[in-house]
């Protein structure tokens, strides 16, 4: 992709995600989400380069990931916890831990297929 229109595509997930457009602290973080998410749709789809058709859908993925990756949890609303008892005649012990809720990995993008399916290609 050229670096001209990955320029666009990060300004505009900035401000998707409400970081001033000035603001270059989280730069890394969301350059990282975009070009996982356009490495991921490459391959999914076994194209070399995005089409424009594609963007919206690029930038709706690397936002997803940039929430669930980079963003605390409590700050993105998953503050929910996972619940473990362990109960022995009168005793019980009770364990919480913070849930991870979310998709890992590429599955960000396989969640997308219906969108990604028209532009997909077979490989032989």
């Amino acid at each position: 992709m050229e670096p001209n229109r990955r320029e666009a595509l990060l300004t505009k997930l900035k401000i998707l995600l409400g970081i001033p457009v000035t603001d270059t602290s989280k730069d890394v973080q969301l350059g990282f989400s975009l070009d996982f998410t356009i490495n991921g749709i490459q391959n999914y789809c076994n194209i070399s380069d995005i089409p424009e058709q594609l963007e919206n859908t690029v930038l709706l993925i690397a936002k997803d990931y940039y929430l669930n990756q980079f963003v605390a949890p409590a700050a993105a609303g998953e503050g929910e916890k996972n619940v473990q008892s362990i109960k022995r005649g009168d005793v019980q012990f009770t364990f919480f831990a913070d849930a991870k809720v979310g998709v890992e990995g590429t599955a960000f993008i396989k969640s997308y297929a219906t969108q990604l399916n028209a532009f997909r290609r077979l490989r032989w």
